[in-house]
């Protein structure tokens, strides 16, 4: 550990290190998007249902981990809970932006042919759960619940996105057709399970460790410049940088799955993951014990709440597009939306939309 400490403690290292990760994550992505698909074959469940779930999981626990240690080592409640929400929150733009991304630079791919489903449901379902967290966000108070110590309204958060998946399962059991696969994707899906799932979870370890490391870079880039750092604040950090950093392997696996030509679990990866991402608040909630995690977080985090609402329903437009110039230009405008509301959040700082 401290030669790892000694080569990120300088601006040089940190980047170097950040670089090395990401390729790591990107490569272990692109394998586990294939195994992905082919788990989705074995368990019957397809890989746009495979994308939803466990993948969603999968590459979300990085963010899972940034906001807990932002809570639980933070001794400034009101910064730990700046990071929590600001990682969740920026990370959930981020994947949505990814969507706008696959559509502009892989157009080829990003098709309403290649689409085996409507993704309506994640749609409905990703709005619902953020219209949760909008009431608990806004309307946070000081009443907890007795035990778990955490807000009644995120309470919500877990118990809808249970509903979810039960409802999900429940429609999967009705659409059990198998498509025809190639050669390559016959062999995964028939290899012994020892073998296939004993890689599954070593690719599956890889991708969250990766997750993991690059977001303890991405918190190195808060310090100041002469511990190595680039001195951001801590706002900005949890906006972007740790957002970015976390959201890495859903970029990975999603531009993997796409150009493999699984554009169903591209999206369903991003919806789920944003999904996903919103239990992370209620167990941040509990992680900070005796005090109301939405209390105490910035105002300024209203604008990315906006900015998510605002990119899920141009993602509606994105999937259901069928031309390829109205989704370049619905892309357009996901790719200047997230710009913006950077912009806003980056200028006005924490007093901006104080709303509780």
């Amino acid at each position: 550990m401290p030669l790892f400490e000694q080569l990120i403690g300088t601006q040089t290292g940190l980047v170097i290190t950040f670089l090395l990760t990401a390729f790591v994550v990107v490569v272990v992505g692109i394998r586990l998007s294939i195994y992905g698909d082919a788990l989705g074959d074995r368990t019957g469940l397809g890989s746009g249902l495979i994308g939803l779930i466990f993948l969603a999981a999968v590459t979300s626990l990085p963010e899972l981990v940034v906001s807990l240690t932002s809570v639980i080592k933070n001794s400034n409640l009101q910064q730990g809970a700046d990071l929590a929400v600001g990682n969740m929150l920026g990370s959930n733009i981020f994947n949505l932006l990814i969507l706008a991304l696959m559509a502009l630079l892989l157009p080829r791919f990003f098709t309403a042919a290649n689409l085996k489903k409507s993704h309506t449901g994640e749609l409905v379902y990703g709005l619902g759960l953020l219209f949760i967290f909008s009431v608990a966000f806004w309307g946070a108070s000081s009443v907890l619940v007795p035990g778990l110590q955490c807000s009644w309204l995120t309470l919500l958060l877990p118990i809808a996105y249970g509903f979810i998946l039960w409802l999900e399962h429940r429609k999967q059991k009705k659409n059990t057709g198998n498509m025809g696969k190639d050669p390559k994707e016959q062999a995964l899906t028939h290899l012994s399970a020892t073998h296939f799932y004993g890689v599954l979870t070593l690719l599956c370890i890889l991708i969250i460790g990766g997750g993991i490391l690059l977001s303890i870079l991405g918190s190195r880039m808060a310090l100041p410049v002469t511990q190595g750092g680039f001195g951001l604040e801590a706002s900005l950090v949890g906006t972007l940088f740790l957002a970015v950093s976390t959201s890495l392997p859903e970029l990975a696996i999603s531009f993997s799955s796409i150009r493999l030509g699984f554009l169903d679990m591209a999206i369903g990866n991003v919806l789920g993951s944003n999904m996903f991402n919103l239990l992370i608040i209620f167990a941040s909630d509990i992680a900070m014990r005796k005090d109301n995690l939405l209390q105490k977080a910035s105002g300024e985090h209203g604008v990315s709440i906006v900015s998510i609402f605002l990119l899920t329903l141009l993602a509606a437009i994105l999937i259901k597009a069928k031309s390829k110039k109205k989704i370049r230009m619905v892309a357009v405008i996901m790719v200047v939306v997230y710009l913006v509301s950077f912009l806003i959040s980056a200028i006005f700082g924490p007093d901006f939309m104080a709303l509780h």
